[in-house]
């Protein structure tokens, strides 16, 4: 009986303790019995102990993850495949960079060289010079020269002194590598209007909830009022149907409300690259950001140079340009400092103890000027500008895009802000309403459909205040990532 409450009570415990819980039985049948009364007030010590340290490793495991904007932000950008791809864009276009700086440094190679000779290679000299070999006659005379196995192992460098093509695609390879550094800022600038909308929606589906549960806690009240008035018969039994029919809409609504906060944290859990497990709270609300915006500044005038888009395309025009003068660089001459090391031998067998090297050396400049490549030039020059035309044309229409969505945007935040100066006063008329809608009920004066009514305006009025708020946040976030202004935060 003993050894199966021990298991009884060990089944509880984390493994850990349970080991430690078994072993200290085993020793207490060897305890003598004026110590056992000891021994098992220590065993109940020891498991409450576990007990314990169990249930605090447990709610740490359970702890929620408070998140403010800046956390998530932060967080987002840490490991965000867009940003992470984009970076690696960057390195790709450095070590083009570095390949290019390359070219302009010396070329050095060295070569090896092993000819087995089947046939000898021979010299032919003109009739009447006196050598000794084959033929002799009018024809000439023909002589054999080399050995069956021949050696040559050579160095050779080359160091560019003037090569205008090399020194332009250095140039244009330092202008690619900044068009990527752009495209990062381009995809940093979404990422941070997308967090922040992300955010945003999350905290609206968070707050109209809480307006769903008051609105639900005013009508479990005014039921909770007509049930006791309907005890006394101080109202008809219609009002109380009513009245609990009223609760009862509302729980539908609530329902639907948790389901789009879970919907709102999980997609801001992906953007922020955070787990799904892992519970989360945000610690601020749709009112701070709303108060804490400044629009005054933004009204009072706005740019879109610091746009990341088009600083991109000023970029890439920049590399059209470049390109052309690169193709053009082809035209010029180069020159080039060379030079060559050479060890030579030749044997009819394979003793190379035995062998003579003999070794040549020179230096010298090499002058290299192109005279005709079939207009091949002329094609890649007038290519390039056709790219570069094309590149004007996009910054062009970019910018005209770009200035109608930042006007467009600006006019979405005028409009909020003249909406929720009326939607203040609404609440506290709703707010005034609903509660004259109660006293007159409960003196016998209005009726249940009024107070419904009254109660069902200050639940809109405070769920539209909630939306119109969100849609300020929404506008600003998207004037501030038209304006770059997303980028320099």
């Amino acid at each position: 009986m003993e050894s199966i409450n021990k298991k009884r009570i060990a089944s509880f415990l984390p493994y850990g303790c349970v080991q430690h819980f078994l072993l200290a039985g085993e020793h207490s049948s060897r305890i003598t019995y004026s110590r056992k009364a000891d021994f098992r007030t220590g065993i109940i010590l020891a498991v409450f102990l576990c007990l314990t340290i169990f249930q605090q490793t447990h709610a740490q495991e359970k702890d929620t993850l408070a998140l403010t904007l800046k956390e998530t932000l932060s967080s987002a950008l840490t490991g965000n495949p867009e940003i992470l791809l984009a970076k690696l864009e960057i390195q790709r276009t450095t070590s083009q960079l570095k390949a290019a700086k390359g070219a302009l440094l010396p070329y050095i190679s060295i070569d090896g060289q092993y000819l087995r000779n089947i046939k000898r290679p021979v010299f032919f000299l003109p009739p009447g010079e006196g050598f000794g070999g084959a033929g002799g006659g009018s024809e000439g005379t023909i002589i054999e020269a080399g050995f069956d196995n021949s050696y040559n192992i050579s160095a050779q460098a080359n160091l560019p002194l003037y090569n205008r093509e090399l020194r332009t695609s250095k140039r244009a390879a330092e202008t690619a590598v900044e068009i990527q550094e752009k495209g990062l800022d381009i995809n940093k600038n979404q990422i941070r209007t997308q967090v922040k909308q992300a955010y945003y929606e999350a905290l609206l589906a968070r707050e109209s909830l809480q307006v769903l549960d008051q609105s639900l806690e005013n009508a479990q009240r005014n039921f909770e009022n007509i049930q006791n008035q309907f005890s006394q018969e101080l109202v008809p039994e219609y009002d109380m149907i009513r009245a609990e029919v009223q609760v009862e809409n509302i729980r539908p609504d609530i329902l639907q409300g948790q389901n789009s906060y879970e919907a709102a944290v999980n997609n801001l859990k992906l953007l922020a690259n955070i787990p799904q497990e892992i519970p989360v709270s945000l610690e601020e609300s749709l009112v701070e950001f709303y108060e804490n915006s400044d629009p005054e500044v933004i009204l009072s005038g706005y740019t879109l140079e610091d746009n990341p888009e088009l600083q991109q395309l000023a970029v890439q025009q920049n590399l059209r340009k470049k390109q052309i003068e690169v193709q053009k660089a082809a035209f010029y001459p180069s020159l080039s400092a060379i030079g060559n090391y050479a060890w030579q031998a030749q044997a009819n067998n394979f003793n190379f103890n035995n062998y003579f090297w003999v070794n040549t050396s020179f230096i010298g400049i090499q002058l290299s000027i192109p005279v005709f490549q079939g207009l091949t030039r002329v094609r890649q020059i007038e290519q390039a500008r056709i790219d570069l035309y094309q590149t004007n044309i996009q910054e062009e229409y970019q910018r005209k895009s770009l200035s109608i969505q930042a006007q467009n945007a600006l006019n979405r935040i005028q409009r909020a802000q003249r909406s929720l100066e009326a939607q203040e006063k609404n609440i506290a008329q709703a707010e005034r309403g609903y509660q004259i809608a109660q006293v007159s009920y409960n003196s016998g004066v209005g009726t249940l459909i009024e107070v419904n009514d009254a109660e069902l305006a200050l639940t809109q009025a405070r769920l539209n205040q909630l939306e119109i708020i969100y849609e300020y946040l929404i506008a600003l976030a998207d004037f501030n990532q038209l304006t770059g202004n997303e980028t320099n935060d």
